[in-house]
């Protein structure tokens, strides 16, 4: 997980009582993480808000450590 970027989607806010991304950027710890780039980005998934914000964002930070000469090899297990 060295040099991972993370982005979380706090989707369902369209919908009364749904967390705010803030509540969930708190409740998964975000704040703590240190030496990561991380991105949480407010989406309701039906109308297709908030998708495209975050995938640019992943996208251009990733292209931004590429640059910088940080390694995207790996592999995954599932």
């Amino acid at each position: 997980m060295l040099n991972s970027v993370i982005l979380v989607f706090a989707n369902k806010q369209d919908m009364n009582g749904a967390m705010t991304p803030m509540e969930v950027c708190e409740g998964l710890g975000l704040l703590e993480l240190k030496n990561r780039k991380w991105h949480i980005q407010g989406t309701c998934a039906l109308r297709g808000d908030g998708l495209y914000e975050g995938l640019d964002w992943f996208s251009g930070t990733f292209k931004e450590m590429r640059a910088a000469g940080y390694s995207s090899g790996g592999t995954s297990s599932l």
